[in-house]
């Protein structure tokens, strides 16, 4: 039943990125460029999280990171693809709180 649960999420989440991945690339083509650099440079980061040992530390390593990015990406688009700005605002919000960086993080019980 869970399983259930968690794929129709998955299916969900990635219908609405796809939906705003295409109406930013309708509005601005050069909006795939940033859009799919940006989810490289996440998933990126998570993957180098999953290298971290240290759960406290892979979650503040997880976090700065992501918001960090997130900075970065929005003052690029706001800056040179001002017509493309809220919808890059929105993927960027919608991909951040819907992807769930615990998933790649394997956490250990306790010793």
């Amino acid at each position: 039943m869970k399983n259930i649960n968690i794929s129709k999420r998955i299916k969900l989440i990635l219908l609405l990125n796809l939906v705003v991945f295409t109406l930013g690339t309708l509005a601005n083509t050069y909006f795939a460029i940033i859009a799919s650099g940006y989810i490289a440079t996440m998933l990126m980061i998570y993957f180098l999280g999953t290298k971290i040992k240290d759960f406290i530390i892979n979650v503040g390593y997880i976090w700065i990171s992501k918001w960090t990015v997130f900075i970065i990406f929005l003052t690029l688009t706001g800056v040179y693809l001002p017509d493309a700005f809220l919808y890059s605002l929105l993927m960027f919000i919608v991909f951040n709180t819907t992807i769930n960086p615990s998933d790649f993080i394997k956490e250990k019980g306790a010793q």
